[in-house]
């Protein structure tokens, strides 16, 4: 996928509103069970000191928390949550006692509330707000001491991440338009506004340096993000991360240095380095999953953000919701369930570290799992055969990913594909004698068909990924781009590579495609960019309206919807 394409997402408002839950229409409630992967504790919050000991957690709910800020004398941690169904900022103390939901105490909209930052004193809340004035995201202003907000920014634009001025007089942000973001400051009563970025694309995320002077943010020189740091008015931005091969992005200054998230270790993780650049060493440990750093007001402790306890379990349920039981539930990693032909199985991977990842298949009314692949190197994306003998799947070992085939009980393990340095996401034909795929080939994911008679394999579409064969083998779905996408779409194409059709025209990010048994519909994954969260939606295989099928509280991915029994 384009790599820009979450970034361009942030410009748009309507991806942050998930439709509220509603009942589906009966004739989807008769249309089998939807298993999709279920996942809790996704983002928690911890506390730790800058050496990394002393760690604490701060949040215990399946449902995400974002964007941790402590108040200025440490006390309380101010952060996004949608425990309650939508995106809201909240206070606690650091004990967990005492929790206060600031957007229904300031009866905010129903929307997306989060990015929180505290004024200096400890009084105010500053955080991106839907005010439903106009639509937009606003900056307001809250005071905790009387209750009273103000929107401080207005206006048509979407206003994004607050940070207070070491001294409480302005706030600087990111405000997004149609050529980009781009860093703007404005005074704390909402006057003086000023646009201090100009640069094409996107500049976001600032935060300022402990005297004031200088200003940290990120932003996309060479198609991956980097920290840039520049004078307070504007002048003399230069890049301080430079790193071509990852993502340098959230960053957090203090007397104790810049704090960021980076990928430059495979794993998104916080980091610290002097604000020159300098003397960087990793915060997080090399297997966990972290971002979102903030620094205390002494520069002695970091709150995070951390997946170390995010856990996933295969669920199944109807598309109303209704039928709900989990399937798996412990220490571990399960997604991708794929269904047999006759219903009665599922086969899905499991992950229990960062190496560890084996294909599994159970039976869904109970019973042993078995694994079928053992821990010899890294399989996962498992797709039955139509006639439910074998199994495709991706398998890694040292370099690239590969499809596969074996047996339903494990065995005749072989490759399929030998061409290109990664192809994942197999689908079958429903006559058996083809495999859909996506295939890196020159740093782009394109879909590609191969022929199990011949041997070969020709491409059906560019640009694309999760491919899932429609259940009359006439067509193929997958998560593509239409000329005008700002994101990910649900796309259709024949195998013969004509008929390519756009059924979504979506603001964030859409994936993971599956039919369902009459085919007639598609469920598939919709990504909230700024939430980071997931929920599973339905649209008719012709196009049409996207519906809300399973919104949960919590990230739901990689729905496989149950075949025809």
């Amino acid at each position: 996928m384009r790599l820009g394409a979450p970034i361009a997402a942030l410009v748009a408002t309507a991806f942050l509103l998930a439709a509220p839950a509603s009942s589906a229409p009966e004739r989807l409630a008769r249309n089998g069970l939807i298993a999709y992967s279920s996942e809790v504790h996704a983002a928690e919050l911890y506390l730790a000191n800058a050496d990394g000991s002393g760690l604490r957690r701060l949040t215990d709910e399946e449902a995400p928390s974002r964007w941790p800020v402590l108040s200025p004398d440490g006390s309380k941690v101010a952060f996004g949550s949608n425990r309650e169904g939508s995106w809201n900022v909240y206070v606690m103390n650091v004990d967990g006692t005492g929790l206060a939901n600031v957007s229904g105490d300031a009866q905010l909209p129903w929307g997306f509330d989060g990015y929180p930052d505290w004024s200096p004193d400890g009084t105010k809340l500053a955080f991106t707000a839907n005010t439903a004035v106009d639509g937009s995201l606003d900056i307001v202003v809250y005071d905790l001491r009387t209750g009273a907000l103000k929107d401080v920014t207005g206006g048509p634009a979407d206003d994004l991440r607050p940070r207070w001025s070491p001294d409480g007089t302005r706030l600087a942000y990111g405000q997004a338009d149609s050529s980009g973001i781009h860093v703007c400051v404005v005074n704390a009563d909402g006057t003086g506004l000023k646009q201090l970025t100009h640069a094409a694309g996107w500049q976001f995320e600032p935060t300022w340096s402990p005297d004031g002077t200088q200003i940290a943010y990120t932003t996309w020189p060479n198609q991956t993000a980097d920290i840039f740091v520049m004078n307070a008015d504007g002048s003399g931005a230069h890049d301080v991360t430079n790193t071509p091969r990852a993502q340098d992005t959230q960053a957090s200054w203090s007397s104790a240095g810049i704090a960021f998230r980076s990928t430059r270790d495979g794993i998104d993780g916080v980091y610290v380095m002097q604000p020159d650049g300098s003397q960087v060493r990793r915060f997080s440990a090399k297997t966990e999953f972290e971002g979102d750093p903030s620094w205390s007001h002494d520069g002695r402790q970091l709150v995070f953000m951390s997946g170390r306890d995010a856990r996933s379990g295969i669920v199944v349920s109807a598309p109303d919701e209704s039928q709900y039981r989990e399937l798996t539930k412990g220490p571990w990693f399960d997604n991708s369930p794929s269904w047999s032909p006759d219903g009665r199985r599922l086969a899905f991977e499991r992950s229990t570290s960062l190496t560890a990842s084996d294909v599994y298949v159970m039976n869904t009314k109970g019973g042993a799992l078995r694994n079928l692949t053992r821990g010899r190197g890294l399989s996962w994306a498992p797709a039955w055969s139509p006639d439910g003998k074998r199994i495709a799947y991706v398998h890694f070992e040292g370099f690239g990913g590969q499809v596969w085939v074996m047996n339903a009980d494990g065995s005749k393990k072989r490759p399929l594909t030998t061409s290109g340095s990664w192809n994942d996401h197999p689908t079958w034909s429903p006559d058996g004698t083809r495999i859909a795929y996506s295939g890196r080939r020159g740093g782009e994911d394109d879909l590609f068909v191969l022929d199990l008679r011949t041997h070969r394999e020709h491409r059906v579409a560019r640009d694309a990924e999760s491919p899932a064969w429609s259940p009359d083998g006439g067509r193929i779905a997958f998560a593509g781009y239409g000329a005008n996408s700002v994101a990910s779409d649900i796309c259709v194409v024949r195998p013969d590579g004509t008929g390519w059709k756009q059924l979504t025209h979506a603001t964030s990010d859409n994936g993971a495609p599956a039919w369902s048994p009459d085919g007639r519909e598609l469920v598939y994954e919709k990504n909230y960019s700024l939430g980071h969260d997931t929920d599973l939606y339905v649209v008719s295989a012709d196009g049409g309206a996207e519906q809300l099928a399973i919104g949960f509280n919590w990230p739901q991915n990689a729905p496989s919807w149950q075949p025809v029994r």
